[in-house]
Order: structure tokens, then sequence, then C-alpha cells
């Protein structure tokens, strides 16, 4: 028996012949269930700490059956359910292989004690007072069948407390050897409960439908159950499925059942998590209508999951609503209640709200934590007038509080509002302050950053580069945003030497900017930068037709331009269709950048075909009178682009575009121009220097 039970545990239990195994195993008799249920739903990071909720007694006099073995689900189990959720998918590899190792173990194990051997202890013979046959339940007396319950609840709470599904099938097997074939649903339940536990879903749906088959009716606590074992296993779909099942059966649904799913939906989602938080949020939300449908009184739980999902759509207006709905129903906040809100209100920039929460946090009794302080911090740096001066109140408020010390990210939020805010002197002290409280490593490229930025806009040039060696010396390498800031600081100082040395610095250390490090802002602003006072258009404005000096500054935007095309980030022209620039979507130097390196490169290969260069959308509006054409800003920077290295061209208004075309004739001729003489092979880039370009 022990080594045929072994290949049943061994078995992939989300099969259909795994179902039938367990089927034969626990028998057909049915029976009432005595449990109750604990049901902690998890909230992302806000997962909370030796927390179990007792729900629903269903008024079994054994009611302590699932009570008892979650004690041990918060000691044995704790450890690796976490280990699992933050472990993801190689956590659950993990897990399976430490499974698989402990069935190997016991197959090896020959001196296996029986799990229902305590029974003896407490005086039970289960060879002459619990074999029970079909025929005999009758003629059973009152008594007998009394301590026949007993037994039975015994063996579950002894399966529920098993470690792991194939020492709790151990149990069965020794239950079924015994004679004891009156399985009931707490038997399943157990075994349900196991799996939960040991963050095996997929085997508690394979248990579910081997109850089905084997004729016991579910009670709401096993509903729920299942349904949370679907919210380890994200399995939406099962879990909407188990729901109906429910209903069809005659069973309501309570609190828990919306609860434990709507903290799925919010959660997974459908399509393994790839819908988005505002579908979440509107799924969630219709549960919970459902459940105002049906007259079911929300708790805590369900609101804080309301909240979660409104927070992580950003729709801090939402979660706000919630909280009153909350406090109007008179269902007190807890610590998580404010949790949401005060994230939510920082995400979004809602200082007002979130020090108006605050203080209701306060009246109700709620002890603030390093948490809560961190996120009146971020509201500060967020807000759209960061408040350094708040912020460092309530850093010095949190310091006087028992218990609640600062952190990396406090000190994290402290930089970035005193950077905000324009106190860079603050913003220094928050850096050390961080170094000296032992955050070394919490100090990245991007919170020397934010100092840089600082000390650029507040003190200058000079201050800036001295946050950079200072950078440098501690051993952290620049990226691209340190790039565009040290840039940006050079242009707003008109220094073009000390851009370009920074440029070239950069090279040597290997930053290159890309289309995920640098927006178009970015890229906007390095480019004035590089031409220099007053940036492209103030150089166009300065030069005299077919004069446009290209200095070592232009040349850098050019290569910064090329370089960013080849990772796919502008897209103004193509190999294959270099008659045709769009420069629609650019800034003013991003205009005049993109021009010049086509023309670098229709220098180097001309077409045969006039050039094209689409410029905006037509303003024109249809009406009894033609209106003058309005141009686009791109329309006239492009022309005086054209004009400022002597390439002439026409307007050329479509029906839906503006257009600069330049003929096939006038390329040819500004080509020769550039030589001299007349030529038919391509021109090398020199050459279009010589003309300016």
């Amino acid at each position: 028996m022990a080594s045929s039970l072994l290949h049943v545990t061994a078995s992939n239990c989300s099969t259909p012949s795994c179902s039938s195994r367990v089927r034969s195993l626990l028998g057909s008799s049915t029976g009432e269930v005595a449990g109750r249920e604990l049901v902690t739903v998890y909230y992302g990071s806000h997962q909370p700490r030796n927390l179990s909720t007792t729900r629903h007694s269903i008024g079994d006099p054994h009611a302590e059956l699932i009570v008892e073995t979650s004690n041990e689900e918060t000691s044995k189990g704790k450890t690796r359910e976490k280990f699992c959720r933050g472990g993801g998918a190689g956590g659950r590899q993990r897990l399976k292989a430490r499974g698989s190792s402990r069935v190997a173990k016991e197959a090896s194990n020959t001196s296996y004690t029986p799990k229902l051997e305590w029974l003896k202890q407490e005086g039970v013979d289960l060879t002459n007072e619990c074999i029970i046959e079909e025929d005999e339940l009758c003629s059973r007396s009152a008594s007998g069948l009394l301590k026949l319950q007993q037994t039975i609840w015994r063996i579950n709470r002894s399966i529920s407390r098993c470690s792991s599904l194939s020492e709790a099938l151990e149990v069965v097997n020794e239950m079924k050897a015994a004679g004891v074939n009156a399985a009931n649903e707490g038997t399943y339940l157990a075994l349900i409960t196991v799996c939960r536990r040991q963050q095996e879903g997929d085997r508690a749906l394979s248990i579910y439908e081997a109850m089905k088959d084997a004729g016991v009716i579910p009670s709401v606590l096993t509903y729920n159950t299942l349904i949370s074992c679907c919210q380890q296993a994200k399995r939406l779909e099962d879990a909407y499925r188990i729901k109906a099942e429910m209903e069809a059966s005659g069973v309501k649904p309570d609190v828990v059942t919306y609860t434990a799913l709507m903290a799925l939906v919010v959660k997974t989602g459908p399509y393994r998590g790839r819908s988005s938080p505002a579908q979440r949020l509107e799924k969630a939300l219709q549960l919970y209508q459902e459940m105002q449908d049906r007259n079911i009184r929300p708790d805590s739980i369900t609101y804080n999951t309301l909240m979660f999902a409104g927070a992580q759509a950003k729709v801090p207006e939402k979660v706000l609503e919630i909280y009153r709905t909350m406090v109007a129903a008179g269902v007190p906040p807890d610590q998580f209640t404010f949790s949401f809100i005060l994230e939510s209100a920082a995400a979004g920039g809602r200082l007002k709200v979130a020090l108006e929460v605050f203080e209701e946090m306060r009246a109700a009794g709620v002890a603030p934590k390093t948490n809560t302080f961190n996120f009146l911090i971020e509201a500060c740096a967020s807000a759209p007038y960061p408040d350094a001066e708040k912020a460092w109140a309530l850093f010095e408020e949190m310091k006087t509080i028992e218990g609640v010390v600062p952190n990396a990210q406090t000190y994290n939020h402290l930089i970035t509002a005193s950077c905000k805010g324009g106190d860079n002197a603050r913003a220094l002290k928050a850096y050390e302050l961080m170094w000296n409280s032992g955050y070394q490593r919490a100090v990245t490229t991007a919170t020397f950053n934010k100092l840089i930025q600082s000390a650029s806009q507040t003190e200058g040039l000079e201050s800036a580069l001295k946050m950079y060696r200072k950078m440098l010396d501690a051993g952290y390498k620049p990226d691209a945003i340190t790039y565009s800031t040290l840039v940006v600081a050079c242009n707003r100082a008109d220094d073009l030497e000390q851009a370009l040395s920074i440029s070239q610095e950069m090279e040597g250390l290997g930053v290159k900017p890309n289309q995920e490090q640098l927006t178009s802002v970015s890229y906007s602003i390095i480019f004035d930068a590089c031409f220099g006072k007053g940036g492209a258009e103030a150089v166009l404005k300065r030069t005299k037709p077919g004069k446009l000096e290209i200095h070592p500054g232009v040349e850098a935007a050019i290569g910064l331009y090329n370089e960013a095309s080849e990772f796919g980030f502008f897209t103004n022209f193509t190999q294959a269709d270099l008659a045709r620039c769009d420069v629609r979507t650019m800034s003013i130097s991003g205009t005049v950048v993109a021009i010049l390196a086509w023309l670098l490169i229709i220098g180097q290969e001309p077409p045969a075909l006039d050039l094209t260069i689409i410029t905006g959308v037509k303003k024109n509006t249809t009406g009894a009178k033609p209106r003058k054409v309005r141009y686009t800003k791109n329309h006239s920077i492009a022309l005086s682009t054209l004009e400022a290295v002597g390439l002439p061209c026409n307007a050329l208004n479509t029906a839906t575009m503006q257009v600069l075309t330049v003929s096939a004739a006038d390329i040819k001729r500004w080509l020769d121009d550039a030589l001299g003489e007349h030529i038919d092979t391509p021109v090398v880039e020199e050459v279009i220097a010589g003309n300016g370009l």
C-alpha cells in the first residue's frame, strides 16, 4: 500500500488521473464539514506579517479544526509562502524541486511512522471502534456515531497539519487501511488547506474535482478556500467558474467570496496579468457593485482591496472616494487603509490630501510607521509646488516617535524634495545623512543625477561639475541622464567648450545616450547646447544665406542624432527612401539637425527624384472664402535651414500636408557648386562641408 501511495503523491495532480486516485483513496461517503476559515488578503508589497483574521464559522462544535492548523501555517509555512511569492517562477521551481526530494526521501525511508499513531495514545482503537460499513450506519447507536464523527474530525485535523500533500495522502491511506471509509467534506477541505499552504493551487483544484466526483457537496468555506487557491495559482477563469458552481449548488457567496475574488482580479487580471491596472480596477468595482446589489456588507479587507486597485491604477480621486464610502459605512480604517491612501496621494502629488488623511489617521488612533512618513515626504516632493520645508519638518517629527526610524527611502525622498524645492544645501545634507546612516548601497547614479541637477539650477555650472567629480571619486559611473544634465548646465552658462569637453569625457567612459535614457526634450536641449548661445534658432537668424558654419558643436549634434537613429529613436528618413524627410514631430533644434544629417547622406548618395520635406499638417479650413495658409513653426525652421546652407526650395501645400520641395536639378547644381565642377559620382562628406556643410 505504501508503494502505491507514493506513486500517487509523485504524480501530477493537475491531471484527471490524479483526481480519480484521490477519489479512490477517500471513498464516496458524505458528511458534514467542521471548520473555520482563515483568509488573509495580501496587497502586493503590503503583505501583513503574523496577521490572521477569523472569518465566518459555520457553527460546528469542532470549529477549531482549521483554526488550530492555521497556527502551524503561520509558523511553519510562512517562510515557504513568502519565499514562493517573492521568488516568482524560480521560487515555484525551487519549491517543486524541494517537494520532489521530499517524496524521494519518503520512498527510501523504511522506518515510516504512521501519522495516526497518536490516536492510539489517546485511547482510540482504529481497528475495533472505527470500522464501519454503509449498511451499519442505521444500526449504529447515537453514541457510536458521535464517537466516529469525533474520530473523523481528529483524522481531518491530522491531515490538515501535514507539511505536504504527499504526507497528507499518507494519512488518507492509513485511514482507508484502518477501514474508516467515511471521508467527509472536512477531509477534502483539509487536503485543500495543505495545498494552499504549500502554494499548490493547481493541485487543490484537482482535489476539488475528485470531491465533486465523489458526490461530496462543498460548503461556503470550501468554495472560499478554493478561490483563495485560485489566487495563488493565478487562475482567474477557474475562480469565476467555482463561484458560478457555488451559486448553482444553492450556496450563497459571502463577503469572503467576493473579497477573495476581488483580490484575484486586482492582483492577476485576465490574460495572466496583461490587463491594465485601470481595467482591473473597473472589474473589482463591478464585483463591489454586485455585493451591494445582494446586500452583502463589505468589510475593511474589501475596501482595502479596492483602494489598492485604485492606487495601482494611479487614480487618487477614486481611492479617496472609496475611503469616504468606507468611513460612511461605519467600517473602521486600519493601517493598510491609510497606507493605500497616502501612497496614492503621494504618487499623484496631492500634498494637501495626504496631510488631511494623516490627521484623520491620528484621530483614528492608528499609529504612524516609517512608510507613513515616507509617503508624506514623497508627497512634498511630487506636489505641483514642492515643499522642502514641510518635508524636513516631517523628517524631524518622525524621529521623535518611538519605533519610527528613517530608512534609505526616507533620505531619497528628502533629497528629491530638497532638489525640487530649490534647496541645494538641504539636498546635500540629506545625502550626507543617508551616507553616514549606513545606506551607502542605496546611493545610486540617479541620486547623484538629482544632486547635479539641483546644483546646476541653484548655484550654476561650477557647483554641478564639483558634484559630478564627487560622483566619479565615489566610484559611480555616469549615465546618459548625467550627460544631458551637465550639457544643459553648460548651455545655461553659454559654455560650449565645456559641453564639448564633457561629451568627449563621457564617450571615453563608455557613456552613449540612447532612446531608452533620453527623451525628445532631452535631445532638443542637448542639440541647442551644441549650437551655442541661443540655440539652433538663434544661429539661423544670425546666418546669411548659404553661410551656415558647421563648427564642432554642430558636428557633435549631428553625430548624436545619427547615433540615436541607429537605435530607432529618430525615423525622419530612411535609406530606402532618401528623397523624403518628415520633421513634423521634431523640436526646433531637432528639425535643423535632422535636415543637416539628411543632406550629408544625400551628398553621398544623391537621389534621382525631387526632394520632399514634410513640415506639418495643413492649417487651412474649408469655407466660403479661402484663407491664408498658416505655416507651422517647423515649416519656417526647415525653410530657414535650407536657405542657410544655400539650397533653393519651393513650398507645396497638398490637401492635408505642408511640404517643401527641392528639385533634382537644384540638388545636383548645389552639389556641383560644392566641387566647383560637374560630377556624376557620389560626393563625399568633405565636399559637402566645403559648401558650408
